[in-house]
């Protein structure tokens, strides 16, 4: 089970710069990967980056991490952009990028504070489609489709990516069963459990209903799932604790470094402090 952070870019982390030298001690500390929260709005006066940019400038940095923007409402992304942005961000990388996707939500009003698609529904059509658009375009070929949001008619995008495909994990509000279909015909699974702020993991048993509840959709035995946790404000114990959620099918655990309970110079304690073991 590799072990990640899962940072939100806001307040002194909008920074670009800071960012790419946490990732680069991150590197040096023994994380496997780095994934950036994917905002336009946070709360009133919140300093936020865009996770894209901000990517681009770890990516020049480090050598080893994997790294994404975690997840993007592909909703509110023209998807043809989003694929540019993506397949040159894994040549930057060397290949290195994981390309997580969901419907977001419009609790900061991201959708609706600039009349964009607002009904869960709508935002799942265009994801959907967006998706479809984005992957078909990843693999180096003219791409003729016609949708109810999108149609795209354009030759082959190229460079294409490094990886063939970009790994893709969806985010999944457990026990929905639509995100859980997406995700079973993709990469990996991020599944989202209720429960305060920070989060708390989920049990083990949890973890093992989403792996086969995947399976059970056809899903690939080799998948990534994904468990977030706040271990610095809830420490996750013992290093058998930790490989339950492995035996369960976890295949990450990232440390959720959200924008509240936990100062700037306390993330660069978690981060330097390295991974649980």
């Amino acid at each position: 089970m590799r072990k990640g952070l899962f940072l939100a870019p806001f307040g002194e982390f909008s920074d670009p710069r800071r960012v790419a030298e946490l990732a680069l001690t991150a590197e040096r500390a023994g994380w496997d990967g780095l994934f950036l929260w994917d905002h336009i709005l946070a709360g009133p006066g919140t300093p936020i980056a865009d996770p894209w940019v901000t990517l681009a400038a770890v990516a020049a940095l480090t050598t080893r991490l994997r790294i994404g923007a975690m997840v993007t409402p592909v909703a509110r992304r023209r998807p043809w952009v989003l694929a540019r942005q993506a397949a040159t961000l894994d040549r930057l990388s060397g290949g290195r990028v994981v390309f997580g996707v969901g419907l977001g939500d419009d609790g900061w009003r991201e959708y609706s504070a600039f009349g964009e698609l607002e009904s869960p529904a709508g935002r799942a059509v265009a994801l959907d489609e967006g998706l479809a658009i984005i992957r078909s375009l990843w693999a180096g070929a003219p791409v003729h489709r016609v949708g109810t949001v999108h149609r795209v008619d354009v030759p082959a995008f190229l460079p294409p990516p490094l990886q063939d495909p970009i790994p893709t994990w969806a985010a999944c509000r457990w026990p929905h069963r639509r995100p859980l279909r997406r995700a079973a015909a993709l990469e990996g699974c991020f599944p989202i459990f209720g429960g305060g702020w920070p989060p708390p993991p989920p049990s083990p048993d949890q973890i093992s209903k989403v792996r086969t509840a995947l399976l059970s959709l056809g899903g690939s035995a080799d998948a990534d799932l994904v468990v977030t946790h706040a271990s610095w404000a809830r420490p996750p114990g013992t290093g058998a604790e930790l490989s339950r959620f492995e035996e369960a099918g976890a295949t990450w655990w990232l440390e959720w470094l959200g924008p509240e309970g936990l100062t700037p110079s306390g993330v660069e304690r978690v981060v330097g402090a390295g991974p649980p073991s």
